[in-house]
């Protein structure tokens, strides 16, 4: 009789089995069972009649294989298996591959947290990433989920389990039954409707995240639809040191987003590249909003350093050395500003402001003047000043 062992794994779990004798016939066999009890989907007819393996897995979908010794080991070294029972937390101390994980901060108190795939590691670095922002002053959040292939659900729950007013992960349609997974608790959360990002190669994982947040609104999606792996494939290990992985269940978002073979549609749809430029500009302008600060109406020129004239309703000093510094142009999704030369106007109430070097052609920027400057009898601004510059593409 074979024994399973469950650990979490891929995309699910990894099902390891008993090791019966390692003949061929052996090992065929064993495929054969854990097709027909296992696989979600049609168990191809005649399936007792084959005669090799590759007979038996040409028949299944695409995420089921069969993976030599050499393939399987070399498919772990890639991995961390925790162990059974094992309980993480921010603390957690593991040695593995890097989990791919980086931030950055943004104009605007917002931070952008890159995530490259969903490993084990993944929600403490996460957790990390957010407060080392949160120390700098990051009040609002992007996450990218863009060429995020997918990884282990366990770690998707735990990513689902920081957004704000989101208890469910998904729906599991196994061959004979259904299951309603929960987020796992966090006492880490993330600020309210954080910006997800996504593109058609967001797959598997990040697609389980991505339909947990739209289906219960813990967030705004951009970009494009995604990829459309639903599916889990769990890892059954065979007597010859390799393994077959086997599609054995799909998913679905809490509230019943299908995914497998369809995508993510999100709620804001951009051109490809433009996803993070729209998310921080959003983010942007809701936390300008907040700072008092006077809003000119959007600018739209050529790109090239054209300069940038502001006109005041008094007259003022800007002769003040520091004036530059005093001026921020952000290019929005860039954390890096873009240098300036500020000017005087000759009517004493315009400010001149020179790019040093040029804007990008079909791009947004973001133009901040900061409460420091005086007019000319010495009274400083009571509020700073932004508007936002679009470039053409021509």
């Amino acid at each position: 009789m074979r024994r399973l062992q469950v650990a979490v794994i891929l995309a699910v779990m990894l099902l390891i089995g008993a090791q019966p004798a390692a003949a061929s016939g052996d090992v065929l066999k064993d495929i054969k069972f854990y097709v027909k009890n296992y696989y979600y989907g049609d168990v191809p007819l005649g399936i007792d009649d084959y005669k090799t393996i590759k007979e038996v897995t040409s028949k299944l979908d695409e995420y089921s294989t069969y993976m030599t010794k050499a393939e399987y080991e070399a498919y772990l070294k890639t991995i961390h298996i925790p162990g059974l029972g094992e309980t993480l937390s921010a603390d957690t101390q593991i040695y593995a591959a890097p989990a791919k994980v980086r931030s950055e901060y943004l104009f605007g108190n917002t931070a952008v947290i890159h995530i490259e795939s969903f490993q084990v590691e993944t929600p403490q670095a996460v957790i990390r990433e957010w407060e080392k922002m949160k120390k700098l002053g990051a009040r609002q959040l992007i996450l990218d989920f863009r060429f995020n292939g997918g990884g282990t659900v366990s770690s998707a729950e735990a990513i689902i389990g920081m957004f704000q007013n989101a208890p469910k992960a998904y729906t599991r349609f196994e061959r004979d039954k259904t299951l309603h997974v929960n987020a796992r608790p966090s006492s880490v959360k993330f600020p309210a409707k954080p910006y997800v990002l996504v593109n058609k190669y967001s797959a598997s994982a990040s697609e389980l995240v991505s339909a947990a947040v739209k289906d219960q609104k813990a967030g705004i999606l951009v970009g494009q639809k995604t990829y459309g792996k639903g599916s889990v494939q769990s890892f059954f290990e065979l007597s010859d040191g390799g393994a077959l992985k086997l599609t054995t269940a799909h998913f679905s978002g809490p509230g019943g987003t299908k995914i497998h073979g369809l995508g993510i549609q999100p709620d804001e749809v951009t051109p490809p590249g433009k996803e993070l430029e729209f998310a921080h500009e959003a983010l942007a302008r809701r936390e300008l909003a907040t700072w008092d600060y006077t809003q000119f109406p959007d600018v739209e020129t050529t790109a090239g350093t054209k300069p940038i004239t502001i006109r005041f309703s008094q007259d003022m000093n800007f002769s003040a050395p520091a004036a530059s510094n005093r001026v921020e142009l952000i290019r929005l999704g860039n954390a890096q500003p873009v240098k300036v030369t500020v000017k005087p106007g000759d009517d004493g109430r315009s400010l001149r402001i020179e790019p040093e070097r040029p804007l990008e052609r079909d791009a947004k920027y973001v133009l901040s003047v900061n409460p420091r400057f005086a007019d000319k009898d010495g009274i400083y601004m009571r509020k700073g000043a932004y508007l936002f510059i679009k470039t053409t593409a021509n």
